[in-house]
């Protein structure tokens, strides 16, 4: 009798230990996660299941909660890791800075990271422009600053040059 119940308390621990494992695992599994060309986001190709694959942007992963219920923790840390970093991504950048024909002033293009627009400004314009200002890099920002000054400078040095003679 001490026997059997030994028994099935030994069988009752195994099934819960199978059980503790079972559940611990993902539904899903993130196969690869890659920056899309067209898109500029990073997605994920996600395995559902044995045979189904999807891919998906990780902005979108972390917001559905139902979805990302069903990844591990790790996964879930590291994609919500991913997609702040994302986030905090600045939304222009300077492509291309050449001096203009007219003027001794710099020219820059300016490209969006999400639509592919350039923008083409002076860095006197962009400094007026504060949401566009706003919306790039910081060293990006510092750089259009310092063009704008070194101009203002520059201008101020020819008329105190002028004024002299």
């Amino acid at each position: 009798m001490l026997r059997k119940t030994c028994k099935r308390i030994a069988w009752l621990k195994a099934m819960i230990r199978e059980f503790l494992i079972e559940t611990t695992k993902s539904q899903y599994e993130i196969l690869e996660i890659y920056e899309c060309k067209k898109s500029g986001f990073m997605k994920a190709v996600v395995k559902l299941s044995s045979r189904h694959i999807i891919e998906k942007n990780i902005s979108d992963i972390v917001i559905d909660g139902d979805f990302i219920e069903c990844l591990d923790k790790k996964t879930i840390r590291t994609l919500t890791y991913m997609a702040t970093i994302e986030r905090m991504k600045p939304d222009y950048a300077v492509v291309v800075q050449h001096l203009s024909d007219e003027v001794d002033d710099y020219i820059l293009e300016i490209q969006s990271r999400t639509k592919h627009q350039i923008i083409k400004k002076t860095p006197s314009e962009l400094l007026k422009d504060k949401s566009l200002l706003s919306k790039l890099s910081p060293i990006d920002a510092n750089r259009i600053g310092y063009l704008a000054g070194v101009k203002d400078t520059a201008k101020e040095f020819k008329i105190k040059s002028e004024r002299k003679m």
